[in-house]
């Protein structure tokens, strides 16, 4: 497996450390040109994303993730890197999206919209252990969609 290249931003993942992953992605996409709606997206899936490795992977305690991005073609690919333990996306139960809000459990949202705001979401094992979340979305610059 080849290790994605381009500019990264790496720290100890925490929640209050939520809004720098948001500012890396914000800024790495303009630089790069992305579509500022789907700018918006994926700033929300990688929160999402960072939130579930923190909260699951690590299970609070802060640990080292790593997320890049760049451009190939007309996608945009995001990738996510965490040292935590095995994720399987099977184990995590469908949102009941057929429930009022009211009645639904807390959370359980992070897999849905990432899997619904991306064209692919692939989860894999990450060399050297952890985990590795590889995001595509198409078309994701002005003038391509």
């Amino acid at each position: 497996m080849t290790r994605e290249q381009g500019p990264y931003f790496s720290q100890a993942a925490s929640l209050e450390s939520l809004s720098r992953f948001r500012d890396y992605i914000d800024q790495t996409g303009r630089q790069l040109g992305v579509d500022p709606g789907v700018l918006a997206d994926l700033r929300l899936v990688v929160d999402e994303a960072v939130t579930n490795v923190v909260q699951h992977g690590y299970q609070g305690r802060p640990g080292p993730v790593e997320v890049r991005m760049k451009r190939l073609g007309d996608d945009v690919v995001v990738c996510i890197r965490d040292q935590a333990r095995p994720f399987d996306p099977g184990q995590v139960p469908a949102p009941q999206l057929d429930k009022a809000l009211a009645d639904r459990p807390y959370g359980g949202m992070g897999l849905y919209l990432i899997r619904t705001m991306t064209d692919e979401a692939e989860f894999r094992p990450a060399p050297g252990g952890g985990n590795e979340l590889r995001l595509i979305r198409r078309s994701a610059f002005a003038g391509t969609g």
